[in-house]
């Protein structure tokens, strides 16, 4: 998984150096549509797959519930398709912000089922627990990808619609390994047992409601992370600028963030399990102390890891993009505040699930969405792509605000530490004096005091650091 996230971010990091800004505008809103478009076209059906599969595998029912659900996607991909290519004017006017670009929608329109079926198999594959094959899926089509950018940017024309090209290839790629999967995993399992054909009416009963939040949940994720692009593209008030050009200053902005943020989401996703048993076993205690160390833990990464790309962002942005994006780099602090933010606040959801109010996720990222949009409408007028950033920095602290109350409310005691890195957090948006006065304070308190880390913690790992030393 690093070794994917690596070339995901060095794949990245050429792109931005090979293209003008706008076309990195671009290639940032064509993007986002297809990550917007995949999973609402399909009204998250393959969302379920992980809730679903096996139920029907250990009844028998596995391929009937394969077969429906793949018409059902077939058919809702077909209308969907057909719908953005017959509407691409509009499409292109409100989402890339002209009506010459509605061949590039066309483009997307063509790719989007690839998309789709890409998700749908690497959801099917870990539905099934098959992650070995999830993983050899993903990492194909990361490196693809890479490789593909590479080679038509030299090749061909320096242009958005050729790194859109090579997305959509690697996704095609990763569609034709996962159908050989499937192909091997059908000879290798038991013949299927004969199936009740009142299926066909108790599943969809039992999937359609479950998917519909799921869909739900994934249209509020991506609206909440497309909205600052939606904004500048709508309500930018100069028209003279070109806002692709201050979009592709944003994407090279959000490209170290976006690192920090994921660093969120595999923690979460690592240790939700390890909760969910204490939680169950009735040591609530055990889950408040692992939920406490892991909102440190992904506080202090975080903010090494902005205080480390704001000491190296001006050979990054000078000496290596020949300062092309020195826009970017200006919004850079606010951009790494904010995903830092996000990254806590998807650990502290961890705990919503654990005392099964799942629902309530969703309606703080829509009271986020909301606060986003509104504030962010007022700032672009007064701050522009700034007040954009602002806006986005405020929602994320909305949203974290809101988790940490209901946590409180529901029993978590929130340790003084959270909310001292917390504070230091804040101030790396203020930039590179005050982002590493603030790491300095923290890594003082870890040595000097026990608000973060407690003494008996602080010397397991200085034993362990010492040992590990010692070996090397």
């Amino acid at each position: 998984m690093i070794v994917q996230r690596a070339i995901g971010f060095f794949r990245s990091f050429y792109v931005c150096g090979a293209l003008s800004a706008d076309e990195v505008g671009q290639w940032d809103l064509a993007f986002n549509f297809l990550m917007l478009a995949a999973p609402l076209t399909v009204l998250g059906i393959p969302g379920a797959f992980g809730r679903f599969l096996a139920k029907y595998e250990t009844h028998g029912d596995q391929k009937r519930f394969l077969s429906q659900t793949l018409i059902a996607c077939l058919v809702l991909t077909f209308a969907s398709c057909t719908s953005i290519w017959l509407m691409a004017e509009t499409v292109a006017e409100y989402f890339f912000g002209s009506t010459e670009f509605k061949g590039l929608v066309r483009l997307l329109a063509i790719g989007l089922p690839v998309v789709i079926f890409f998700n749908f198999s690497t959801s099917w594959f870990s539905g099934k627990r098959l992650n070995r094959f999830v993983f050899r899926i993903q990492f194909t089509q990361t490196l693809f990808f890479a490789v593909a950018c590479v080679a038509s940017l030299r090749l061909f024309s320096v242009s958005a619609k050729w790194v859109v090209i090579s997305y959509l290839a690697s996704c095609l790629i990763g569609v034709l390994l996962a159908f050989g999967y499937f192909a091997v995993e059908e000879e290798t399992q038991d013949a299927e047992r004969a199936s009740d054909s009142a299926m066909d009416h108790t599943m969809w009963r039992k999937l359609l409601p479950f998917a519909i939040w799921v869909w739900v949940g994934n249209a509020l994720e991506n609206l909440f992370s497309l909205c600052d692009r939606m904004l500048l593209v709508n309500f930018y008030p100069d028209s003279g600028v070109d806002v692709q050009y201050l979009i592709g200053q944003y994407h090279t902005a959000c490209i170290f963030p976006l690192l920090l943020m994921s660093i969120g989401a595999m923690a979460a996703s690592t240790g939700m399990p390890y909760l969910a048993k204490d939680w169950e076993e009735g040591r609530q205690q055990a889950v408040a102390d692992r939920m406490n160390l892991m909102m440190k833990a992904v506080g202090m990464i975080c903010l090494a890891g902005s205080v480390g790309v704001l000491l190296i962002a001006p050979v990054l942005f000078g000496d290596l993009w020949k300062d092309k994006f020195t826009l970017g780099e200006a919004l850079l602090p606010m951009a790494l505040c904010f995903c830092s933010i996000g990254a806590i606040s998807t650990v502290t959801q961890n705990y919503v699930w654990c005392i099964e109010k799942a629902w309530i996720t969703s309606c703080f990222v829509l009271m986020g969405l909301i606060v986003n949009f509104v504030s962010g409408y007022f700032l672009v007028q007064r701050m522009g792509i700034e007040g954009v950033v602002a806006s986005t920095l405020v929602a994320h602290l909305f949203v974290l605000s809101a988790v940490f109350i209901v946590c409180i409310r529901h029993g978590l005691r929130i340790d003084l530490g959270v909310l001292l890195i917390g504070i230091a957090i804040l101030g790396v948006s203020a930039g590179k004096t005050t982002a590493l006065f603030g790491f300095l304070m923290i890594a003082f308190l870890c040595l000097k005091s026990t608000l973060i880390i407690d003494a008996r913690l602080r010397t397991k790992l200085i034993g362990q650091l010492t040992q590990r030393l010692r070996l090397s």
